[in-house]
């Protein structure tokens, strides 16, 4: 069950910027709040689905550490989730997490994915991609791929990667188009 004052607050998040920073703030002062908050972010019939993933992005990029504990259970529904204002804030959390792994060397972010994590990211990515997702949804599922084909195991991933986008680039909106260049550029 949702602690009332949580679900207040969630309640109140629209799709402006500083609404969604505010109640991030909020839920970061409360901890176990993060843990609700994942929970009723994966629930499909929650009229919360969307406020919830809106305010996990902004706990994951301002306060990773918290997001960090809670994780797992990110990942045990990342596959399952649907709807599309949930799914690009979810491939922007991959984002985040990628970068945070594979680029801030030398922190206590390095290797904070595990290989499991990484193999349900790279998969979920790769989806996000073959299908018809809005581009809000396949440029940050794009980068977390780049960041993810820097492992040894995942060698595999480049080639792939490069299929889909010089295919699929050609026929997508000009956003498509200018991050599948960067990435492009960057594995060549």
């Amino acid at each position: 069950m949702l602690p009332l004052d949580l679900k207040e607050k969630l309640m109140e998040v629209d799709s402006s910027r500083n609404k969604r920073l505010e109640i991030a703030a909020w839920i970061v002062k409360k901890p176990h709040y993060v843990r609700e908050t994942l929970q009723w972010c994966f629930k499909p019939e929650s009229e919360l689905l969307v406020p919830a993933a809106y305010v996990l992005e902004f706990i994951c990029k301002n306060k990773p550490q918290i997001f960090f504990k809670y994780m797992h259970l990110f990942f045990d529904e990342l596959p399952n989730i649907k709807n599309d204002s949930a799914l690009r804030c979810c491939a922007n959390i991959c984002e985040m997490l990628c970068y945070k792994h594979y680029m801030m060397k030398y922190t206590y972010f390095r290797d904070i994915l595990s290989k499991s994590e990484r193999k349900i990211m790279t998969e979920c990515c790769f989806d996000w991609l073959i299908t018809d997702q809005k581009v809000a949804c396949q440029a940050p599922a794009m980068s977390a791929l780049y960041y993810l084909g820097r492992d040894k195991w995942n060698d595999w991933i480049y080639p792939e990667l490069k299929n889909i986008l010089t295919e699929n680039a050609p026929s997508k909106s000009a956003g498509y188009q200018a991050r599948a260049r960067k990435i492009l550029k960057k594995i060549s």
